[in-house]
């Protein structure tokens, strides 16, 4: 037998049916077919709850009378919706629907979309602006667009303090990039990445931090950090030429390798040469840091020293400086040398982060400049390192070579 339709909903029918004879958009009448299925929804969850109908006599041991409704508007996908919310009195407990309970005044789905328009490179006066056309003239405020992204705020803190002794990091990649973090300074500092490629050859986002700058202090505690929360010692560390990351990295991985990143090497070897002959510098230099052996890079070092060492003794000089660190790759597998001779997996994510915070300027405060840097750093979806059975071989070799060292 079928459920008969009660006489308040065909009331709400028939009123909302009126109203889209007389619409003259999509967006009209998806607008006035949410508020009327909200309406029927909660009209069916008020008569389950008092046990009759509309116009229906209560008897004897039946509470709850009906007593007018109050106006209530939701935020919704399709602008605001005006809900006639019913009250009840004289009953035991009072009547609060399900669907709508008190004091929400956002559907779910909206608030899950606005910190993804922040964190995704819209201010939060534009995404006030861009939801305001969904939203209804009401919109939102700049300080709720704020409140509503906190969460994410709350998913960094709460990111930044997990264990990370489950997480096997083979190589792990730092570097760091200058923001303007906080307002009425123009000073900018260093917010601190660690990037890692795992045994089984995925890349994660490992760390992020802020130092005053990219001192040996600052990175010294990012580091104890992580080994703090469980960490283990990467094979090998990739790192530019900063004198205090390379000193605090001696001291937190004493028997990890360092790998000297090629493209910095490159460039501070080009700062010392010419125009006219920078190209044909960079093809020597190439021939070192692209060779297909150990040994074809030192012949291509003698070749350097042959063709430009008379002409630029400091550019020379610069090359030599700690050359080995620069070709510490080469104990490592041939498929993972493009991902690890240089510091380009965090060079290249920092492009993202540049576009975004371009938008910003300077930020409010230093968890929000954090939070947007983990934010857009964790949504990239690049590839790690291809784990072959040679290279696992090879790798395998590396660690009982370190561990013999070590007994």
């Amino acid at each position: 037998m079928k459920k008969s339709v009660s006489k308040k909903m065909k009331e709400v029918i028939e009123k909302h049916m009126g109203e889209m004879n007389h619409v003259s958009s999509i967006m009209e009448l998806t607008h006035t077919g949410a508020r009327m299925m909200l309406q029927i929804a909660i009209e069916e969850e008020l008569k389950a709850f008092i046990g009759r109908d509309y116009y229906e006599r209560r008897t004897d041991n039946q509470k709850g009378l009906r007593s007018g409704f109050k106006p209530r508007t939701i935020k919704t996908g399709c602008g605001d919706i005006e809900i006639e919310m019913p009250q009840v009195r004289n009953t035991d407990i009072p009547f609060h629907s399900q669907l709508l309970p008190p004091y929400l005044t956002r559907i779910k789905e909206i608030e899950e979309t606005i910190p993804l328009l922040y964190m995704h490179g819209l201010s939060t006066r534009k995404v006030k602006k861009a939801v305001g056309k969904l939203l209804g003239t009401r919109g939102l405020s700049h300080q709720n667009v704020i409140k509503i992204s906190k969460k994410i705020v709350d998913e960094f803190n709460n990111w930044k303090k997990r264990d990370l002794s489950q997480t096997p990091v083979l190589y792990l990649i730092l570097d760091g990039i200058r923001l303007g973090v906080r307002k009425n300074t123009t000073e900018k500092e260093a917010i601190l990445i660690a990037w890692g490629f795992l045994e089984d050859g995925s890349r994660e986002l490992i760390g992020v931090s802020l130092g005053n700058k990219e001192s040996y202090s600052s990175w010294k505690y990012f580091l104890d950090d992580l080994i703090q929360r469980g960490l283990n010692e990467p094979l090998l560390t990739v790192i530019d030429g900063c004198p205090g990351l390379i000193k605090a990295v001696d001291e937190v991985f004493p028997t990890s390798d360092i790998q000297r990143c090629t493209k910095h090497k490159t460039e501070n070897i080009l700062d010392k040469v010419l125009k006219s002959d920078k190209d044909n510098v960079k093809d020597s230099i190439r021939k070192i840091f692209y060779a297909s052996t150990y040994e074809h890079a030192l012949e291509a070092i003698n070749l350097f020293k042959k063709d430009w060492g008379k002409k630029y003794p400091s550019a020379l000089e610069c090359l030599l400086d700690d050359i080995e660190s620069c070709l510490t790759y080469y104990k490592y597998p041939y498929t993972h040398r493009k991902r690890i001779r240089t510091t380009n997996v965090a060079e290249r994510s920092f492009c993202e982060v540049k576009r975004r915070t371009r938008t910003i300027g300077r930020f409010q405060e230093e968890t929000r400049a954090l939070t947007m840097v983990w934010w857009q750093l964790k949504e990239l979806n690049w590839y790690g390192v291809v784990m072959t059975h040679e290279a696992k071989t090879i790798l395998d070799n590396i660690r009982a070579s370190k561990y013999a060292k070590a007994a």
